[in-house]
């Protein structure tokens, strides 16, 4: 570890807090245990972090792909008051389903069986990208009211709240089926692909067990047989402008 250079020390400090924060909390980890995972001793760790908050912080730089090939200055700065909050809430803002953003925002396609497989799959492969980071917020939320506003209060609600808004508009004009809450509907799906994308890499139990494309593959089609009616009606042809 001695040999690596700083860039890959910070590296393998930020993967290991992501698994510290994401199993243990913000308080339950501990700096000595993270330096451990990271190959290296306590008091090495802090030349490359000043402090907790600094090691938290760079949890997500690191996640974000916002952390520097080669930083100017070691250790990590302790963040500024509500800079780690910032960094997670811009992206909140920008990464969250943005197929349903436009799905809303535009007129209804000739191929909604298409469109809704083509959110649940950017759904699904966001989540599987961003868990790890996802695992650290849900876990240090319980502790840290700023992070429970930002991602309950705010970014998971919205992605629902689009969600919703979307299957109703689409089961409206007749080519989603009904469901009696269409909140309840989306949630039953977020937590469906959350489960398969995130949570079961969480349990050593699971390792192996299953075959990645082929979970994913398996929960959107189920989602989309859900959804889809089976009788798929077509949008009606465009009339022709009278002479």
């Amino acid at each position: 570890m001695s040999r690596l250079p700083a860039s890959q020390r910070l590296t393998a400090i930020a993967a290991a807090a992501t698994e510290s924060f994401g199993r243990q909390g913000y308080r339950g980890t501990l700096t000595a245990d993270v330096a451990a995972k990271a190959g290296m001793s306590a008091g090495s760790l802090f030349t490359y972090v000043e402090s907790k908050e600094a090691l938290f912080h760079l949890v997500f730089l690191h996640g974000l792909d916002q952390l520097p090939e080669t930083p100017e200055v070691l250790p990590l700065g302790t963040p500024e008051p509500g800079e780690t909050a910032a960094l997670i809430g811009r992206a909140l803002r920008d990464v969250p389903v943005p197929l349903v953003r436009a799905a809303l925002a535009g007129d209804e396609p000739a191929d909604v069986a298409g469109e809704l497989r083509a959110i649940v799959e950017e759904l699904y492969d966001l989540m599987e990208r961003y868990w790890p980071l996802l695992a650290v917020i849900e876990r240090c939320a319980a502790e840290l009211p700023w992070l429970d506003a930002l991602w309950f209060g705010q970014a998971r609600v919205g992605v629902y709240a689009d969600l919703a808004e979307y299957l109703l508009r689409r089961t409206a004009s007749g080519r989603l089926r009904p469901m009696p809450d269409a909140m309840v509907a989306v949630r039953a799906v977020g937590e469906l692909v959350a489960f398969w994308a995130w949570h079961r890499h969480e349990e050593p139990r699971d390792t192996g067990l299953y075959d990645d494309k082929a979970a994913r593959s398996t929960v959107i089609e189920f989602i989309c047989a859900a959804l889809v009616p089976e009788s798929y009606p077509p949008n009606p042809a465009p009339k022709e402008p009278e002479s």
